[in-house]
């Protein structure tokens, strides 16, 4: 008797656990899709719009020939997914992100407070990209 009560006991927690991992999938398979890419000296586009709630999957690409920075104050207390190089690393906060000239990263994530915040690349080589420009906008409704 109870070894039928462990059986049933694992069977409840294994389909409680495909269930809430059905639901997760379902929540990240329609992310709204954005793509940033970073130049000399600016970012393209230089405002990105999202809904609050709304998960979004933001691939950032350096096209230039320096090392740039992503850096905006709304990713330091949420949780984000990021992918470089097919690795998937999940991290509460994102303070800055350093991408090489060629390279991209992925970020997964899903905004909660409306506002307006700024995205900076604050990288001094060959010369201070945010004094020369490199900023954009991320505005959250």
């Amino acid at each position: 008797m109870k070894l039928i009560r462990v059986i049933f006991v694992f069977c409840l927690l294994t389909v409680s656990s495909l269930e809430a991992l059905a639901d997760e999938q379902i929540a990240s398979d329609n992310p709204k899709k954005i793509t940033m890419v970073m130049h000399e000296y600016r970012f393209e586009p230089a405002q990105i719009a999202l809904k609050a709630g709304e998960e979004v999957e933001l691939t950032l690409i350096n096209d230039g020939k320096v090392m740039h920075e992503f850096i905006t104050e709304v990713l330091q207390t949420l949780s984000v997914a990021v992918v470089v190089h097919g690795i998937v690393t999940e991290t509460l906060g994102v303070a800055e992100l350093e991408i090489p000239p060629g390279a991209q990263a992925v970020l997964r994530f899903t905004p909660e407070s409306p506002g307006e915040f700024l995205i900076a690349c604050r990288a001094r080589s060959p010369k201070d990209h945010f004094k020369e420009g490199m900023a954009a906008r991320l505005l959250i409704r």
